[in-house]
């Protein structure tokens, strides 16, 4: 009967899981703004796919996707970059911060790029150094 009652409660999931099968953890989102102005093709160049390399190679999230920032319309109606944007799925926060930032300067980033993120139910925003 104890090996019965067992292999149900294993079976319906509440006892003997091992850490590994547990739920799979939601990837953090990471919204890295860049004052640089880049074309989409170029911004995928210089940084999408490259961090999106580092990424996967240490097994800590991946690139999703990018965008820019176009400013209001000048005198003559034309519109400029103001910044672009790569979004980041962290699936390992801790570890993978530090390697987003640690590339991002590596790639040239420059000063007054902003990484947006929440930690906690709290919005962060920190300044790239």
């Amino acid at each position: 009967m104890n090996r019965f009652v067992t292999a149900i409660l294993t079976a319906v999931g509440l006892i003997g899981r091992r850490p590994s099968e547990t739920a799979p953890v939601e990837p953090q989102l990471v919204l890295v703004r860049i004052p640089e102005q880049l074309q989409p093709l170029d911004r995928g160049a210089k940084y999408e796919d490259p961090l999106d390399a580092v990424l996967k190679k240490e097994a800590v999230g991946d690139v999703n996707g990018g965008d820019m920032q176009l400013s209001a319309p000048d005198a003559d109606g034309k519109k400029s970059i103001e910044w672009v944007g790569v979004d980041v799925d962290l699936s390992d926060f801790d570890r993978g911060l530090p390697i987003l930032k640690r590339e991002l300067l590596r790639l040239g980033a420059p000063p007054g790029a902003v990484l947006e993120y929440s930690r906690d139910g709290q919005e962060m925003e920190e300044r790239l150094r």
